[in-house]
């Protein structure tokens, strides 16, 4: 599938939704559940559980959407969240979500949002 992550450049990405990368995704996942789940954790914990899921999202647009140098210097220059969100755009398409599909769900959240206000 190609995939265009406005965050990183303008050209489309072309994904394969591998069985390696599909293991990616869910393994970056599965560290983000976890990096959530704070509760018991001492604070150098903490830490290197965000440092972990910094690198790792970094390695994962890097592999996944096979980022040039330029790509990838420009990651290392982003802020956080917005990786995160670039992470997360790349995870609803590998999930077979269209950027209309993606459109409408946070839509649709931002308007739950705003009725809980």
């Amino acid at each position: 599938m190609k995939i265009k992550v406005s965050q990183i450049s303008n050209r489309e990405h072309i994904v394969k939704t591998s069985n390696k990368n599909m293991e990616r995704m869910y393994d970056l996942q599965l560290l983000m559940a976890q990096a959530d789940d704070i509760a018991d954790k001492k604070p150098i914990e903490i830490i290197k559980m965000q440092r972990d899921l910094l690198h790792n999202s970094i390695d994962f647009l890097t592999t996944v959407l096979e980022l040039n140098k330029q790509e990838q210097n420009k990651i290392g220059n982003m802020e956080f969240k917005q990786t995160i969100e670039a992470v997360n755009y790349v995870f609803e398409r590998m999930m077979g979500m269209s950027d209309e599909d993606i459109d409408l769900a946070n839509k649709k959240e931002q308007s739950a949002d705003k009725s809980k206000d």
